[in-house]
Formats: C-alpha cells, structure tokens, sequence
C-alpha cells in the first residue's frame, strides 16, 4: 500500500545534474543546427548571385552578337561594339591563374543600370540593358549581390561586365565579375566561377 510518504518520493522529478545535462545537449543541437543553417544561407546566396551572372552573361552575348553587325550611327558617333574602351584594369586573375587585363565594359550597383562612357559602344550597352529589362534606372533592382563575403580587399558591392584582353591588347572574351565598392574585381563568376566563390 502507497503512504503519501512513498508517493511523494517516486514523484520527486529531474535533479539539477539531469537538468544541466539536458539544456547542455540541447546547446549543441542548438549550434550545430545553426552552423549549418549559415552555411546553407550562404550556398543559397552564392547561387543567387552566380545565376544573376549567368542571366548578365546570357544578355551581353546577345548584346554583342547583334551589336557586333549593327553599322549604324549614334550620337554622330559610328557603332562599333568591338571598339576596346580606355577603362582596363591590369594584373586581373582568379584561382592562381596567369593574371591578364581586363576591360571594365560596365558596372551596375544597387537600382544603376549598366551603363559606360564609350561612345562606339553605345547601341551594344542599349542592347544589354534592353536584354536585361533593365533600360531606366530602377526598372528592375538585380545589381547588389547577395553574398556579401568579405574577400580581403572589400564586400562585394555590384556586378562587372568585363572584357578579357589578350597580351595584344584585343578582346578575348567577356566576363561578369562581383565588385567591390571601388569598383575592383574581386569574384569571377561567369565563366569559370573563382573556387572561393564556389
């Protein structure tokens, strides 16, 4: 027969040893699922940004391969969207790879459009942004990079439309490049993204 002696034994409850064991378990939980959940953040910022490459990248091939033919005049000024602007940016490279120039083509941050102070190149910017849907300033808000991973000389801060030049000083191929806020490349990530970014 239980006494109200016995019964008040058996319902005594946790000890605080059990107590500090379990809020101690439930911290580690707690830290490991939130390691986790930063770096799945982080990995889903990232594709953000490299899929805002790719659709920049897609734009200006479309951009160029019209632009390229086209043999009319803007502005008084004969259309030519190989024309290689004064904006280069020296020593540029990604991964260890031999560092090359780099024609800055255009550069967009926040709600700017994609614009640049070539006058031969005016129609192929046209296109770009027109590609883009992104004609007016604010018509479409894709220019700030999710990721904001410091990479030693700054956070990124926009997207780069560059040009990689060969050792003769002619356009090898475009790029689209994170930037920072001085305007300095600092992520390729279109073609062949830089492996930090990854």
């Amino acid at each position: 027969m239980l006494t109200r002696r016995n019964c008040l034994r058996s319902n005594k409850g946790f000890s605080l040893v059990e107590l500090i064991i379990v809020i101690a378990i439930m911290a580690i939980l707690a830290a490991v699922i939130s390691l986790a959940v930063i770096r799945y953040i982080d990995k889903s910022r990232k594709s953000s940004d490299l899929e805002t490459a790719k659709t920049i990248y897609d734009a200006v091939s479309y951009a160029y391969a019209e632009g390229y033919s086209y043999e009319g005049i803007e502005n008084g000024v004969e259309q030519d969207a190989d024309v290689v602007g004064t904006d280069i940016k020296s020593n540029v490279s990604c991964d260890g790879e031999v560092a090359y120039n780099m024609e800055v083509v255009s550069a967009a941050s926040g709600t700017a459009t994609f614009t640049n102070n070539v006058d031969e190149q005016q129609h192929f910017m046209s296109l770009v942004r027109k590609s883009l849907g992104k004609e007016t300033a604010g018509s479409k808000d894709f220019s700030d990079p999710k990721c904001k991973k410091n990479s030693g000389s700054g956070k990124p801060a926009g997207f780069m439309i560059g040009r990689k030049l060969d050792s003769g000083g002619d356009p090898v191929r475009f790029e689209v490049w994170i930037m920072d806020a001085s305007q300095n490349p600092i992520y390729r990530l279109y073609p062949d993204c830089c492996k930090d970014y990854k």
